[in-house]
């Protein structure tokens, strides 16, 4: 479909979309996709709207206002954004962009979720695989094209796939290697005691800046990954063995078998026992 808005050039094309009340409860679906080519006269400016905008430039600089905030995407890099929020965007003069304006279960979560972890504005090495899924899919539809809505919600969640590509800030990427030695080396001791001396000796950095990049590689202290990584190691043990919950609570790192009923308790929702009991798969029977 040919657009004429104000500033959208005449070789641009953009599709229409109504989604079925079932396919918004059940699917990710778009309501709208397109290629533009605009002149600096295109801006859109409103209060809220529905969906997700999420727009590849190819050339240009596409300008964003987002409540008090501003941002620009130039070619080769996303924007994507929740549009409910009061937004202004425009353009620089021969802006070009493909865009796809989305929404579904939870795709609002995954948009903030996304913009935490890898930007409101995002130069990742996805972003050309992404491109591509975009061409495609407007060529799709150039060529009349129709697919079913679970094949539209699959391209829509694996575009938020590659999306989620978190940011490292330049002090974690010097020391990931150290990071990850630490994570290697919780995940093989986790039946003994580990301090936090111990892993910060291990990244051969101070305990306050290895507190700080241990969190923020991966969103945990250290002490609650050392945690985890037990909780982890005894849901195997529980899977896989016929330990005792005392057995398997020492070869985890707790003496005490009530440590381990506590903390399993609180962060799985049910005791050890329980776990075994309703998720352990039981032998066939001899014929």
């Amino acid at each position: 479909m040919k657009t004429y808005e104000i500033g959208v050039l005449p070789e641009s094309e953009w599709f229409f979309f109504s989604p079925s009340e079932e396919t918004k409860k059940m699917f990710y679906y778009h309501t709208m996709c397109g290629h533009f080519y605009c002149s600096r006269d295109y801006y859109i400016k409103r209060e809220t709207y529905p969906p997700l905008l999420l727009v590849y430039v190819t050339r240009g600089t596409f300008f964003l206002e987002l409540k008090d905030d501003t941002y620009e995407a130039h070619a080769g890099q996303i924007a994507f954004f929740d549009c409910r929020q009061p937004h202004y965007y425009h353009a620089s003069d021969d802006l070009e962009f493909y865009f796809v304006h989305f929404d579904g279960p939870q795709a609002h979560e995954l948009c903030r979720y996304i913009n935490q972890t890898s930007g409101l504005i995002i130069e990742g090495e996805n972003n050309g695989a992404i491109l591509r899924m975009m061409e495609d899919m407007v060529m799709f539809y150039q060529d009349g094209g129709s697919e079913s809505v679970f094949e539209t919600s699959a391209r829509i969640y694996q575009m938020l796939m590659l999306l989620n590509n978190p940011i490292q800030s330049p002090r974690l990427k010097k020391n990931d290697d150290s990071m990850s030695r630490v994570v290697s080396y919780i995940r093989s001791h986790v039946g003994k005691r580990i301090t936090l001396q111990e892993m910060a000796d291990i990244a051969g950095l101070s305990l306050y800046y290895f507190s700080h990049l241990f969190k923020e590689m991966t969103g945990q202290s250290p002490n609650e990954f050392v945690i985890y990584s037990r909780i982890d190691r005894a849901k195997a043990l529980l899977l896989t063995s016929d330990l005792s919950i005392a057995e398997i609570s020492r070869e985890v790192g707790y003496p005490n078998s009530s440590n381990l009923i506590t903390l399993f308790t609180k962060r799985v929702g049910c005791p050890p026992a329980q776990f075994r009991k309703e998720n352990r798969v039981s032998a066939p029977a001899e014929p």
